[in-house]
């Protein structure tokens, strides 16, 4: 088990305060998928004190469905607004000292309660715990079939929430929470119809404390059904290009929230001001890559470039790979490939800022270069992060 610790976490809770589970299922139109979730969340070695449904106007049966069911299952309809909304009306239901976000189409392991209840218990100052999950799709008859397990990395506390910013690496359907935690960092943002959990996870890493469970909690089921809110239903194939846009808000609010030495290893205090500076903003540049924040990317490159000496120096080694690491992050090659022109016209502050400027883009240049040659994608994605690379090159 790896703790998570932030000198700003406060310990707060010095016991476990009991070892009751509320379970919000949020839930629209999966009455093919919510009987076993429900039945998987029933069959804990240490029950759930509660199992909150909510159904966010779904209109296939489900009603119906979980009519059948009594005891800790809790049902309530509200008219559809996405994950967010449903999740906070639990929220303001739950009355349990954990909370436990769980998907209506996934499919809880008989442990994960009794598993991550007994981290708690080891380390009582603990606000959240998080786990591995099995990878699972649906067999001929439509029952979850488990896969391949996924092992999160396993960051140090040091560093933690700034890989955490970088992109997601475990899963909220994965993570016990205490109850209160919400309380202290708010519930899920409801402007976020995707990335929600993503943006959730941040927030607990940013300002609590948290810790690892060994024990696989849950199974992902991976499907071709349709996903989000009634505003914004989506097929899976559309995936990646609904999380850019959403992840695109995220980025901004880390921007916005997040002290820019956050976005540095904490060793780069010792360094002299501004060599410190030109590290956190190349971290800070990584982060907005991985979102497809590509302006803002741009804006911290460019001050990299102005702390960097004269415009006639070229960058440094380590900020060449930097920028060229950024690249090959997240969103930010899709985000390029989905709109070069627009792109390509950012760069005009870089390209005006002589040889520091123009070592910026060659750096991209390499980075799109590499996508191009160890990346996996189709023949047609490499040719075209290889022609990127070419214009980059020539820019530069």
């Amino acid at each position: 088990m790896t703790n998570l610790d932030h000198p700003s976490a406060a310990p707060e809770n010095q016991a476990v305060a009991g070892t009751r589970v509320s379970v919000i299922v949020p839930t629209f139109n999966r009455a093919h998928y919510i009987g076993e979730c429900i039945d998987s969340l029933l069959a804990q070695t240490v029950s759930p004190h509660e199992i909150i449904v909510i159904d966010d106007g779904s209109s296939d049966g489900t009603a119906e469905l979980l009519s059948r069911y009594a005891g800790p299952v809790h049902y309530r309809r509200k008219e559809n607004g996405g994950k967010p909304s449903a999740v906070n009306l639990g929220l303001t239901l739950a009355s349990g000292d954990f909370v436990w976000v769980f998907d209506d189409d996934d499919v809880a392991l008989p442990q994960a309660i009794a598993s991550r209840l007994a981290v708690f218990e080891q380390d009582p100052s603990l606000d959240y715990v998080y786990s591995p999950h099995y990878l699972g799709g649906d067999d001929e008859a439509g029952r979850i079939r488990i896969g391949q397990l996924y092992e999160p990395p396993r960051h140090e506390a040091e560093c933690f929430f700034r890989e955490l910013m970088k992109g997601c690496f475990f899963h909220l359907g994965s993570t016990l929470v205490r109850r209160n935690a919400y309380g202290r960092i708010g519930g899920f943002d409801t402007q976020l119809l995707s990335s929600e959990d993503y943006d959730l996870q941040l927030r607990l890493a940013q300002h609590l404390r948290g810790a690892y469970c060994t024990t696989p909690s849950f199974v992902f089921r991976q499907h071709a059904g349709l996903r989000g809110a009634a505003s914004i239903r989506y097929a899976a194939k559309d995936r990646a290009k609904v999380f850019r846009k959403f992840d695109q808000a995220v980025g901004r609010r880390l921007r916005r929230d997040v002290p820019l030495e956050r976005f540095a290893p904490s060793e780069t205090l010792d360094e002299a001001p501004q060599a410190a500076q030109i590290t956190a903003l190349l971290g800070r540049a990584t982060v907005m890559a991985s979102k497809a924040c590509l302006s803002e990317m741009i804006d911290d490159i460019w001050a990299v470039c102005a702390l960097s000496g004269a415009p006639q120096h070229a960058l440094s080694a380590n900020s060449i790979a930097a920028i060229s690491d950024a690249i090959c992050t997240g969103y930010a090659a899709a985000a390029v490939e989905a709109d070069w022109p627009a792109f390509r016209r950012s760069l005009h502050p870089l390209k005006n800022f002589g040889r520091a400027g123009k070592s910026a883009i060659r750096a991209m240049a390499l980075g799109f270069a590499r996508l191009a040659k160890g990346y996996p994608g189709t023949i047609s994605q490499r040719l075209t992060r290889a022609g990127i690379a070419v214009r980059l090159a020539l820019i530069g």
